[in-house]
């Protein structure tokens, strides 16, 4: 794996980190904006304190033309509703990430650092309980933020569907901590 992919750092949590060549505002609104992340992530409402809401609206065919893979259950279109913890603009996001059962509620944070002209995006993903959904959320904020990265750099935005196929094909191959 590369620096940039995504690392289980202890039991069921997953960290990634992305240098963008732009200032943390610009980051942030790409963060918050439900117009802006459609574009790398997902739609959807965002709260502006915790408790509010954090609404996950993912319809990848704003950012595929291609058909998922076989082996990802995806259910496009999709609406998940999760809840701010932490909201403070522009440097720290956090929200709960709901899972098929109340008790499988994981935990994602990012934290902005102005670096010169950069921002470093630090986002950890908690809670990870599943070694498959771990590769999987691991190939696919991968792949998420690797569309940020185009956004900020200016470039034609790569096809999700195609390029999480490829960095999943990685992280498939690698063994994950399954808490034993």
């Amino acid at each position: 794996m590369t620096d940039d992919s995504a690392r289980m750092v202890g039991f069921a949590q997953l960290e990634i980190v992305r240098i963008l060549p732009a200032s943390r505002e610009r980051v942030w609104e790409y963060l918050v904006d439900p117009e802006l992340r459609s574009k790398w992530f997902c739609a959807g409402a965002t709260g502006q304190q915790p408790g509010e809401p954090f609404v996950m609206d993912f319809d990848h065919s704003r950012i595929s033309d291609s058909p998922p893979p076989e082996d990802v259950e995806c259910g496009d279109p999709i609406v998940m509703r999760g809840t701010l913890t932490i909201f403070e603009p522009p440097h720290k996001l956090e929200y709960e990430w709901p899972g098929h059962e109340e008790d499988d509620t994981s935990i994602v944070t990012i934290e902005l650092t102005q670096q010169g002209e950069n921002t470093r995006l630090h986002l950890v993903h908690s809670k990870l309980t599943n070694p498959e959904f771990q590769k999987g959320a691991s190939a696919g904020w991968h792949a998420h933020l690797d569309l940020l990265l185009d956004l900020m750099h200016r470039v034609p935005v790569r096809d999700f569907w195609l390029h999480y196929a490829e960095v999943k094909s990685k992280y498939d191959s690698v063994t994950v901590d399954s808490g034993d």
